[in-house]
């Protein structure tokens, strides 16, 4: 049989990955919020004050795309930047109180589903999982 993309543990880890977005985006919308600034605000909640770059590196991102993210942020009044009065080439992002306040619904929601996803898994499609995540990261 020829080797296909499909049989990768890669692609079964995205797939089932798939299942824990959708269950995740449904919830933060309810909360003012886009898939992926929750992972923003998670590492802000962890260490406020981060420079973009800091953010960039934490995430696993560009920097141009922390920069949109941050300013849908910002627009929604969860986070405003400063210049570091330190090093004025810094811009640093922190926290608003209404992003703060965020911090325990949006942890729950996602450990809520989470514990839906695992469950929502076959015992295969777990294996599955597990063995992809344990690939990728050695």
């Amino acid at each position: 049989m020829a080797r296909s993309l499909l049989d990768t543990p890669t692609y079964h880890l995205l797939r089932v990955m798939g299942r824990h977005k959708a269950l995740v985006a449904a919830e933060l919308e309810r909360h003012g919020l886009h898939l992926g600034q929750e992972l923003y605000l998670a590492q802000l909640w962890r260490a406020d004050g981060l420079s973009s770059a800091e953010l960039a590196g934490r995430i696993g991102v560009s920097p141009p795309a922390v920069t949109k993210v941050v300013t849908g942020l910002e627009r929604s009044g969860l986070v405003r930047r400063e210049r570091d009065p330190a090093d004025a080439r810094l811009v640093r992002v922190w926290l608003t109180d209404a992003g703060r306040a965020l911090r325990e619904p949006v942890t729950e929601l996602w450990y809520s589903a989470e514990r839906d996803f695992w469950s929502g898994l076959s015992d295969e499609e777990r294996a599955v999982a597990r063995a992809a995540v344990h690939e990728v990261l050695g």
